[in-house]
């Protein structure tokens, strides 16, 4: 039986706030999936190059859904899969949306694999510079944005829902959201990976409401106790870890 396991990465797998990359506990676990034959792979609201520029060759990926599952790549990091937008639309999207910004240097867009921000005053590794959407190199996956109160986020996200039906869609991700194509989600990410590869048994976990589709998708569920009470909703089982429900999907 082949089995995939898709697990979010902020809040999931990486904790800002400690600055642990991924802990023992849960590489161990990890391994220990994949030595059963197991596929296991990153679902992250970043693009590639902001995941794989922060864990290197560290982590063992077997896939990575990133962009909220506008791009899919195999654990080479070759695209498998991705949907994009015109640049006319993202330029729209971002006027839209400008004024629920908290300022401008939090206003990113994914273009490619990168990151890229209009800001000359933020620096991150993980980010390029640009003075206008002109010098962004795509294609566009989408652009992500961080303001001050969730319910602003909430505001920003039906914004773009109303005005770019059918064309684009936003995710609520605590006080930020994640703007991508249309029909794209961490869900059907894990559904074409699924098919893929020839999964006969899937996992997600996820900690935060912009994993809600993932673990919707998923044949086995789970999300930590501490998530919000709609996550515990949408879960099969509720967890402490990564590495506790990595091992219960073992024995399944």
């Amino acid at each position: 039986m082949q089995k995939l396991f898709a697990s979010d990465f902020d809040g999931t797998l990486y904790f800002q706030e400690t600055g642990e990359l991924i802990s023992q506990e849960n590489l161990t676990a990890i391994r220990a999936f994949q030595e059963t034959g197991g596929l296991f792979g990153a679902c992250t609201g970043r693009p590639l190059c902001a995941l794989t520029g922060q864990t290197g060759d560290d982590i063992p990926f077997d896939f990575y859904i990133a962009t909220t599952g506008a791009a899919l790549y195999d654990r080479d990091r070759q695209l498998i899969w991705n949907k994009t937008v015109s640049r006319d639309i993202v330029r729209e999207c971002c006027e839209l949306v400008r004024p629920l910004c908290k300022s401008p240097e939090y206003e990113l867009v994914v273009g490619g694999e990168d990151y890229w921000t209009f800001s000359t005053d933020l620096y991150l590794p993980i980010l390029r510079t640009a003075r206008s959407l002109d010098e962004v190199e795509g294609p566009f996956y989408g652009m992500g944005i961080e303001t001050v109160t969730i319910d602003e986020a909430h505001e920003a996200a039906a914004l773009v829902r109303e005005h770019f039906a059918g064309v684009l869609t936003a995710y609520v991700n605590l006080a930020s959201i994640d703007v991508l194509p249309a029909g794209c989600s961490k869900g059907t990410g894990l559904r074409h990976l699924a098919e893929y590869y020839g999964a006969d048994l899937t996992a997600g976990i996820g900690d935060s409401f912009n994993d809600l589709e993932l673990l919707d998708a998923a044949d086995v569920a789970y999300t930590f106790k501490s998530s919000p009470e709609e996550m515990h909703r949408s879960a099969d089982l509720l967890v402490d870890s990564a590495a506790e429900a990595l091992y219960d999907f073992i024995q399944r």
